[in-house]
């Protein structure tokens, strides 16, 4: 059944690769108010919130236990994701859907300045033989895109041309050219240095209501139609390091959901944070592969905001992808949007969300 769960206020904080002159929560704050500020609500009203952050990245057990102040109030109720926040989203519509609550705040935030990044993706691996070899989420990205490359679904140039276009719709990262791609430093093989998104400093906030609530603050709206997650295997479990069905089997469930075919959608973000990972989504999802995949992101008809490789952060880049695509709805660019963002080792999640403009 479709969601009558309505987005009325959008916030993005800052982002660049060094913040070091706000706290974390500050720095949610700097999201949190103006979503507020937009909605016409204050943090009092709140009745709840979904957030998403990481312990290893905030360096501390709980990590939303920085934010929920500032997300809900002292007493409001909070619950967090360890993932990327397009699956919070789901988790919040959920709250609004059932009736247990009626307006939320979903607020996703990291400082990745602030960790080794080294250090914290090895937490990921088998203590016992995996971390004795040292390695890290480009490792495994590396393994994937040397399969894809060998299959002839993906090349270093056409990761570098969507490197590329993503880097020239950034509002935070200089441009670079397909030649700097291909002749930065060398990270894991076949990978470069830019074939990944850097680290950056970011958080943002939606506030979302129910249909009831939201014509009550008479505010325009973008319409959360329907959302799923899908999770692989642990990424030495996989039959194919190279294959992400479970993107193919989450977008079917909300578009089964929300009754749409994907002929209806004419707004796209996708949000990984390796190059090669997207045309792996964008295959996987039915938008084409090859060249033809690539001429979409190029022309901006996939991530016209230039997504995570443009300047976004673990946790916070689905999040940021579907504000994008909801203030395109908003200003009358499109009238269906899909977002598809991914989260684990080589990209072992898939969370899709659904939105629609409000009448």
């Amino acid at each position: 059944m479709a969601s009558d769960t309505w987005i009325v206020g959008l916030g993005e904080a800052r982002t660049a690769p060094l913040l070091d002159d706000v706290s974390i929560n500050e720095l949610a704050w700097e999201a949190v108010a103006p979503a507020l500020g937009e909605a016409g609500v204050a943090l009092a009203e709140v009745t709840g919130a979904v957030t998403a952050s990481q312990d290893f990245w905030d360096g501390r057990t709980i990590s939303s236990m920085n934010v929920n102040e500032v997300a809900c109030g002292a007493y409001g109720s909070e619950a967090k994701v360890a993932a990327d926040c397009a699956q919070a989203i789901g988790y919040a519509c959920a709250r609004i859907d059932d009736g247990d609550q009626h307006l939320n705040v979903v607020v996703a935030h990291a400082k990745e300045s602030e960790g080794d990044a080294h250090t914290i993706e090895l937490a990921a691996f088998d203590p016992y033989y995996e971390r004795q070899i040292d390695p890290d989420e480009t490792i495994v990205a590396a393994f994937q895109a040397s399969l894809l490359y060998a299959r002839g679904r993906a090349s270093a140039e056409l990761c570098a041309r969507i490197v590329a276009a993503a880097r020239a719709r950034s509002t935070v990262l200089e441009p670079v050219s397909v030649e700097d791609v291909l002749s930065s430093a060398p990270t894991a093989t076949p990978l470069r240095v830019l074939d990944r998104a850097p680290l950056m400093d970011t958080a943002a906030a939606m506030v979302i209501c129910c249909g009831d609530r939201r014509r009550r603050l008479d505010r325009a709206g973008v319409r959360i139609v329907g959302t799923a997650t899908r999770t692989g295997a642990y990424w030495r479990e996989r039959a194919d390091l190279a294959a992400t069905p479970q993107a193919a089997d989450a977008l079917r469930e909300a578009l089964e959901r929300a009754d749409w075919s994907l002929g209806d959608v004419d707004v796209l973000e996708l949000a990984a944070p390796f190059a090669h990972q997207h045309m792996m989504l964008g295959e996987a999802l039915g938008l084409g592969s090859g060249e033809a995949l690539v001429e979409r992101f190029e022309r901006g008809e996939v991530n016209q905001s230039g997504g995570w490789l443009a300047g976004s952060a673990g946790s916070v880049a689905g999040l940021r992808a579907v504000l994008a695509a909801a203030r395109r709805l908003r200003d009358g660019d499109g009238r269906r949007a899909l977002i598809c963002a991914t989260s684990g080792l080589a990209a072992q999640s898939h969370h899709v969300v659904l939105l629609e403009a409000g009448a």
